[in-house]
């Protein structure tokens, strides 16, 4: 009997901890006030096409006048480049709404929407209805 519990007990482990680590993994509440928009603006320094979560890096001047970088946590590089998100550049010149991290000196959000407004481009993160 014991050895049968032992093998149950395995069994259940092997299925559940896998998928509670999936379940974190989609967690964005964790690291990002998803009641809560920030805007930011300024000059994308970094691009990190990916799976399973794009990055790109934007430099932006705060409002003591320093300069900061802030890492935009996106959509997977597949889904951006069928959307047209593969279109950003380093150097463009960008505006993004995103969720601001939770910890403030982290510089960090989830995407919203990014625009250029050079040329008018914009992208909304699929799913979301911002109207």
């Amino acid at each position: 009997m014991p050895k049968r519990k032992s093998f149950v007990l395995l069994i259940a482990v092997l299925v559940f901890v896998p998928a509670m680590a999936a379940y974190a993994h989609h967690s964005f509440a964790a690291t990002y006030q998803e009641d809560k928009k920030v805007t930011v603006e300024g000059k994308v320094v970094q691009l990190l096409l990916r799976n399973p979560h794009s990055f790109f890096h934007i430099e932006v001047t705060d409002e003591g006048g320093q300069t900061v970088t802030w890492s935009i946590e996106g959509a997977p590089a597949s889904q951006l480049k069928t959307t047209g998100g593969d279109a950003l550049k380093v150097g463009d010149h960008v505006t993004v709404v995103c969720n601001p991290a939770r910890s403030e000196d982290a510089h960090r959000g989830r995407l919203l929407t990014v625009k250029r407004p050079s040329d008018g481009w914009s992208y909304t993160a699929r799913g979301l209805d911002l109207q």
